[in-house]
């Protein structure tokens, strides 16, 4: 099975996820790229889909706003976890403080322009291509009432678990990806 796995914002393709997911013995396709800038990473992520044909999306936080819009393009299987539905709105406060950049170490300068450029995700109601959410009970970055909500409103099944914003069991992650790749389609 081959995951093609989408960090969130100021992580990377080598964070401890993906190093886990590689550790479970999964092919897994993490590519560096910069979440901040819209339109130069879904150009980036929808090539990448095409070249690797990947079984399923996974993406946290970022990276699961970048997956559930690939989902919208492509139809794959697709799970995310603690997932920023809603780019525009939830990055707001980074105009006021920058985000860090854990890789470099280095602030992420969002701008109104870079806000403005986000789309919204409208998912299509296909049930092959439905995508799925874990919602991390502990979140203090996204709101894991305002994530439920958004599921519902979008019919996304959604799992709540014990915990933060990141990914903090792999094989609970396994699990949940196992049982999305099982679904038809």
């Amino acid at each position: 099975m081959k995951i093609l796995y989408l960090h969130g914002l100021g992580s990377s393709g080598q964070s401890s996820t993906v190093q886990g997911l590689k550790a479970a013995g999964f092919e897994v396709v993490a590519p560096d790229y910069k979440p901040q800038h819209f339109t130069e990473s879904l150009q980036q992520l929808a090539a990448l889909v095409e070249a690797e044909q990947p079984d399923i999306l996974v993406g946290t936080s970022m990276g699961g706003y970048y997956a559930l819009k690939l989902n919208e393009r492509f139809g794959l299987k697709t799970l995310v976890v603690n997932a920023c539905f809603d780019p525009a709105t939830l990055l707001r406060h980074y105009l006021q403080a920058p985000a860090m950049d854990y890789v470099t170490n280095q602030p992420i300068l969002f701008d109104q322009t870079m806000l403005d450029a986000f789309e919204a995700v409208m998912i299509t109601g296909n049930t092959c291509a439905q995508p799925r959410a874990i919602v991390g009970t502990r979140d203090d970055v996204i709101d894991p009432s305002a994530q439920r909500q958004f599921c519902r409103q979008q019919g996304i099944e959604w799992h709540d678990v014990d915990w933060g914003h990141r990914v903090e069991d792999i094989p609970l992650l396994i699990q949940q990806i196992e049982r999305v790749i099982q679904l038809p389609g």
